[in-house]
Formats: structure tokens, C-alpha cells, sequence
């Protein structure tokens, strides 16, 4: 049942734990043993033949310093805009802050964490968790064609966000669904010289709230997403045929990782200059000029 499907703290973790071994097989304490141990993690950390949908985020402090241990999220929360591909794996592109001190008694209130996008790559199509969430943790990571491959002076910086899709329903029409709540996947078909072309997009949940759009205009935009340039009639948004959906998301930032999955020992320690990678960190930064990520939709 969807509402027995939850992101958990400890999926997040098994991600950092794939990513960690592929990039430095030798942080594990057992070589010869790697993939079992990988293997086995997955089998503790996602329920027995439990299958949904899902996809995997990869974030990059912006900060020079490593940011410090946030709280964890679990909850039904928004996702990230995606594309759909012909096997109907997405990829999906955001930015977001990180949230601050939420002390209102505090007279310095800390500047925000700010995170940018380093990869997101997931699917629509159910999948065993067991076996995808170590997939997409390193596909996700290494193989956006978006960026480079994230290397391992970046682990100390990142923050994973494992995000599974539930509750799915069919909608009574494409307006049938509610801004910062739901993700909307449509379809729909055009007849253009004899021959019928089918369209289809998503927008996971959290795109219409970030761009202050209402759920007309989302569908419009989400339309021209789908590659559709004919005009948009009442006609076509009748036949629309739009499913709705939630997102159950956890993230973990690699210093929570450590503290939660390590106990506090750095698995890197004496193997990644921390100080080169914020170095890095502040390079990036300075070229960017701090200008924020668009969404891509």
C-alpha cells in the first residue's frame, strides 16, 4: 500500500554508502566482500518486494565549508520538474536551499545553505527498491549527461535526496489536482496527416508551487513541455488524460552520513583534502557569481 511506502533516512544513507564504494573502493573495510555488503544494506534499508516509482538527487553545497548536520525530512513532500524519456526514465532538474535555523528567538539568524543541482535521474515506471535505489544512486551521480561525473574531493559537500512517487490517481480532468501538493504526469494525441502522434510530460509536485503558477497555466506550460505547438483548445484540454501523484521525500547531507552511518568517524579521512575540496567549492562560486539555477521545464 502506498501509504506503507515511505523515503527514509536509511535509503539516503545507502546511497552514500554505493557512491562512497564506487569512488573509493577502499574506504570499506572488506574489498573482496563490497558488493555484498552493498547488497546486503539494500536488503535492510528498503522493504521486501516493495515497488514504486522513484528517483535520486544529488546536491553540491555551494558553501566553502561543509555544511553542518541539518535535520532530517521525511515527509509527503514536493519533487522536482523531470523529463520523460521512450523507457520512461527521467531526469530531473531543480534548485533548491536548504532550510535555516527556524529559532525565531535567535537575534542572528544564519545565512541560508544554498545547494545546487549535481544530478537527478529516476523513473516513472515501478521498480523493486532493492534494486533501483542502488542504481539510481550511481546513475544519478555519474551519469547526467547534464554534468560532469561528481568526483570524490565533491563527497563531503553533496546531499542526497532519495524521493519515491506514491498515491497515484487518475484525475477527473487536468485541472483536477492541487498546486504544492501533486505531480501531474499528462497524455494526449494529436491526428496530423493521417497519422496520430501522442504527446505526453510530467511536472513532479513541486514545479507549480516554485513558479507561482496556477493549475491552468501549469497545464498550458506543461503542454508546450510534452514538444505540442498547435493552438490549445477546450477541445484538446478535454481530452487530456492527467494522473495525479505524491512524493514521500528524505534527504541527508554527507556530514549526517557520517555521523548517523560511520559513528562520526569520516570514512575519508586522511583519503579526500577536505580543505581542497572547499577550495574548489569557492572557485565554483566565484565563476557562477552565485546566480541561481532556472528550473528547466
Amino acid at each position: 500500500k502506498d501509504d506503507d511506502i515511505a523515503a527514509t533516512a536509511q535509503m539516503c544513507a545507502h546511497c552514500f554508502d554505493v557512491l562512497r564504494h564506487k569512488l573509493h573502493p577502499s574506504s570499506t573495510s572488506d574489498e573482496a566482500n563490497k558488493d555484498i555488503i552493498i547488497s546486503s544494506t539494500s536488503s535492510q534499508y528498503t522493504p521486501p518486494n516493495v515497488t514504486c516509482p522513484l528517483f535520486v538527487t544529488w546536491e553540491k553545497c555551494q558553501s566553502p565549508r561543509p555544511p553542518p548536520p541539518l535535520s532530517k525530512v521525511s515527509t509527503l513532500e514536493v519533487a522536482s520538474s523531470s523529463i520523460i524519456t521512450d523507457d520512461e526514465e527521467i531526469i530531473s532538474t531543480h534548485s533548491t536551499t536548504a532550510a535555516t535555523n527556524n529559532n525565531t528567538n535567535n537575534k542572528s539568524i544564519p545565512s541560508p545553505i544554498i545547494y545546487d543541482l549535481r544530478g537527478c535521474i529516476g523513473t516513472l515506471a515501478p521498480r523493486h527498491l532493492q534494486h533501483a535505489l542502488s542504481e539510481f544512486a550511481l546513475t544519478s551521480a555519474l551519469h547526467d549527461q547534464r554534468f560532469h561525473p561528481i568526483s570524490l574531493h565533491e563527497l563531503p559537500l553533496l546531499r542526497v535526496g532519495v524521493s519515491l512517487l506514491v498515491k497515484y490517481e487518475e484525475c477527473a480532468d487536468c485541472f483536477d489536482w492541487v498546486v504544492g501538493v501533486h505531480g501531474i504526469i499528462i497524455k494526449f494525441g494529436e491526428e496530423k496527416q493521417q497519422k496520430q502522434r501522442y504527446y505526453s510530460a510530467t511536472f513532479l509536485p513541486e514545479v507549480a508551487q516554485e513558479q507561482s503558477w496556477t493549475t491552468k497555466e501549469t497545464i498550458l506550460q506543461l503542454i508546450r513541455k510534452a514538444g505540442y505547438r498547435g493552438s490549445i483548445t477546450n477541445h484538446l484540454l478535454a481530452q487530456i488524460q492527467c494522473t495525479r501523484y505524491q512524493s514521500s521525500k528524505c534527504r541527508m547531507s554527507y556530514q549526517e552520513y557520517v555521523a548517523d552511518r560511520c559513528g562520526g568517524k569520516d570514512p575519508l579521512s586522511g583519503s579526500v583534502d577536505l580543505m581542497a575540496a572547499a577550495a574548489v567549492a569557492e572557485e565554483e562560486v566565484d565563476r557562477k557569481g552565485r546566480v541561481k539555477p532556472c528550473v528547466n521545464l
